[in-house]
């Protein structure tokens, strides 16, 4: 008979552990899916959020160096490599300034169709055989780029074209802007710009034009 009540207790007992660990199961499981359903509703949410900041990104006008976008790290935004602009003017500037910071505009290369093995003759009273007088003539050389990209915005492409061509040294100049248009290939080589097909088109013309500008200009950086 005691065998027969200890097995009930003993019954009584594994049953009473059994519901508990039943209940611990049940009440952990539950924690966990609410602990992780929390987790994904973060991640969600800062995926949601990088979307948005990529979409508002995207919708705005910029250019960027298609080198330095495919060296990005995974791990690192791509966005921060992206130059953006308000007006054709501005990517104008900043993409000719490129040409020149990249080494794209090789100077000497102009200089020597412009002027052959001489430099330009310096005007001022220094003596002509002074070996410092074309450095000083560089030195002192004043361009406004911002004015020059401003003009260039309001000229008419063909206009600017044909008044090169009848220009007194129009074949010197042809072969110049026939370099600029190397160098402006090269550049596109190297970027990209993301705005709407007629904008695009705009810029890369004005970009061309620049080239029709007299060779002491070209053989200067624009900084």
């Amino acid at each position: 008979m005691f065998d027969s009540v200890g097995n009930t207790i003993f019954t009584i007992v594994l049953g009473v552990i059994l519901v508990y660990l039943i209940i611990w199961s049940v009440k952990f499981i539950s924690y966990r899916l609410a602990k992780k359903r929390k987790e994904n509703s973060v991640t969600v949410r800062e995926k949601q959020k990088s979307i948005r900041h990529r979409t508002i990104a995207c919708s705005k006008d910029y250019w960027y160096n298609i080198r330095e976008v495919e060296d990005c790290p995974e791990d690192e935004p791509v966005e921060r490599l992206y130059h953006y602009f308000e007006t054709e003017q501005e990517c104008i500037k900043a993409l000719i300034l490129e040409m020149y910071d990249c080494g794209i505009v090789r100077t000497e290369e102009i200089e020597k169709i412009a002027y052959g093995e001489e430099q330009p003759e310096v005007k001022t009273t220094t003596s002509m055989f002074d070996p410092y007088a074309v450095d000083a003539e560089y030195d002192e050389f004043e361009y406004d780029f911002d004015e020059a990209v401003e003009e260039l915005m309001l000229q008419d492409d063909e206009e600017v074209a044909a008044s090169a061509e009848a220009a007194d040294d129009a074949e010197i100049r042809a072969e110049i802007y026939d370099c600029w248009t190397g160098y402006v290939m090269q550049l596109y080589d190297r970027i990209s710009v993301n705005c709407n097909e007629e904008m695009k088109l705009h810029i890369r013309n004005k970009i061309m034009m620049y080239g029709h500008k007299e060779a002491g200009i070209l053989i200067h950086s624009p900084e």
